[in-house]
């Protein structure tokens, strides 16, 4: 340990990695056959440092937008091996057509392409105006009434019509009687 350490204090400041220092920390390094974990290719790689033995490399934390790329990316590889499955099995042939559901409105359509989600560019575009107004909705509690309600627009004050006279006439009651005051 002490070795290791002195051998460590003797590079703590540099601004280059060279081969000559590679050799000093490093024992060896065993690379072993890949190998298939569903349907990913894994390979395990061993490193061994000198005076220490085997080191592990601790797993990095992944921020969730690295997190939601790599469970994509991990769909799509799934999906991909099903389709490959299905050709190479006789389900399908290439250029077939595959049914298909929309997930805007949930109606069977047909398409060349298994990733297909919507039936036809309107599905598309409504689907996407719906899941942008869901992100920009906001609980709001109107303090005439009290009741709760919910907006997707940043310029609404009241929850029903009744509320919106109750309170203009509320407001012109108030000015009537100030201008009286005056």
């Amino acid at each position: 340990m002490e070795r290791f350490l002195a051998l460590a204090k003797k590079y703590t400041d540099f601004s280059e990695l060279t081969t000559p220092m590679i050799n000093e920390f490093i024992d060896k390094i065993i690379v072993h056959a890949p190998e298939k974990v569903d349907g990913d290719r894994t390979q395990q790689v061993d490193i061994y440092l000198k005076f220490i033995g085997r080191f592990d490399l601790p797993a990095p934390e992944l921020m969730p937008e690295e997190e939601k790329r790599q469970a994509s990316l991990h769909r799509h590889r799934v999906k991909s091996r099903e389709r490959y499955q299905k050709i190479k099995a006789g389900e399908h042939a290439v250029g077939q057509t595959f049914k298909l559901v929309c997930k805007c409105c949930g109606e069977e359509f047909e398409s060349t392409r298994l990733n297909t989600l919507f039936c036809g560019p309107n599905c598309r575009a409504k689907f996407y105006r719906q899941e942008a107004a869901a992100g920009r909705s906001r609980e709001c509690v109107y303090g005439n009434c009290g009741k709760a309600f919910t907006t997707t627009r940043s310029d609404v004050k009241y929850c029903c019509e009744a509320c919106q006279r109750k309170a203009h006439s509320k407001m012109r009651y108030r000015q009537k009687q100030e201008a009286e005051t005056v």
